[in-house]
């Protein structure tokens, strides 16, 4: 199950309801157990940092667009 800690985006707060469906799929499918530690709304995507893990990039349509690992 995904635990959503801190959601943030240029200075505002978002809700997990702001985050697409397919992300929540995505990370559910491919990092299950692990938890979110932060999401980030920037310029043109999303960057949702997994806990103790990667980075994933989402671009606006929530279509996985690369991992950043540490």
């Amino acid at each position: 199950m995904v635990n959503w800690n801190l959601v943030t985006g240029k200075g505002e707060k978002l809700s997990s309801q702001d985050v697409r469906r397919s992300i929540l799929t995505f990370i559910i499918k491919n990092h299950p157990g692990n938890q979110v530690e932060f999401i980030e709304k920037k310029r043109s995507s999303y960057q949702i940092d997994i806990r103790g893990g990667d980075a994933l990039i989402f671009d606006f349509n929530g279509q996985f667009v690369r991992t950043d690992r540490d």
